[in-house]
């Protein structure tokens, strides 16, 4: 059918699955030359209204699968540098460093978290639900990306005081985990051709389920640190960090997860 390849390419399906069904479509008008299956644009639009449901819970699952990888691994490392002699005291620029990495690990690990769950809830979707879920999955993929730039740079910060095998051990949990990531921005790029921009609804959550939740993860971060360090100062003080955390990322992230109007 003339016209049927640009008019594909339009809405967001190309390769292989462009191919099939020009292949398709024209089987069929061979066997009933008659059939009426209407303009090259009409049939794009069809298509990538059935494709877009199973493309973006196939991108969700394989990111969140790609998280759960990520999660897993992190622990690697951590074994292994217990193994080779606990965390190293370092001073100065190297110290530094070090807790900055080990923060943005901290941190972008519960965006992760919470952006890949927000994206998981929604199993059941409708189409015009798929962008909302694209937007969540892309963000918990960023954020796995930065947990694993945290990885690396807490890694090269104390490399001149750990042994070569637990530096090449760090990588290695890092390049796996960054395959697995891969792969699934790779199938949320596919879902996002093939989504309109403008295909979502706009929902809240109830304020106070928001308050409850940011008051919850402060208190659990502070009342946990106070125990786990024996010091009420320390346990105040990442309680504070994980409470403002909170309220940026809801301030930065809310409308676009559709978390907040």
């Amino acid at each position: 059918m003339r016209g049927l390849r640009e008019e594909l390419d339009r809405v967001g399906i190309r390769g292989r699955h462009a191919r099939r069904i020009e292949a398709e479509v024209a089987d069929h008008i061979a066997c009933d030359p008659a059939a009426e299956l209407g303009s090259p644009r009409l049939i794009a639009e069809r298509f990538a209204a059935e494709l877009r449901l199973p493309r973006t819970r196939r991108a969700t699952f394989t990111g969140f699968a790609a998280l759960a990888v990520t999660a897993v691994l992190l622990i690697v490392p951590q074994r292994g540098m217990s193994a080779a002699g606990g965390f190293p005291d370092l001073g100065g620029t190297r110290g530094t460093v070090a807790s900055l990495g080990g923060l943005a690990i901290v941190l972008a690990g519960q965006v992760a978290f919470v952006a890949g769950v927000l994206a998981l809830t929604r199993f059941l979707f409708s189409r015009d639900e798929s962008l909302l879920v694209q937007r969540r999955t892309g963000v918990a993929l960023a954020a796995g990306a930065l947990v694993l730039a945290g990885q690396v740079t807490q890694a090269v910060a104390v490399r001149p005081a750990l042994p070569f095998w637990w530096f090449a051990l760090a990588l290695g949990t890092v390049a796996v985990s960054g395959i697995g990531l891969g792969r699934a921005t790779v199938d949320l790029r596919g879902a996002a051709a093939i989504t309109p921009p403008h295909l979502t609804r706009q929902r809240a959550f109830p304020v106070s389920l928001v308050v409850a939740i940011g008051v919850g993860v402060t208190l659990l971060m502070g009342i946990g640190s106070a125990f786990a360090e024996s010091s009420a100062v320390e346990g105040l003080t990442r309680a504070a960090i994980e409470g403002g955390a909170f309220v940026l990322c809801f301030a930065a992230l809310g409308r676009y997860l559709g978390i907040r109007r």
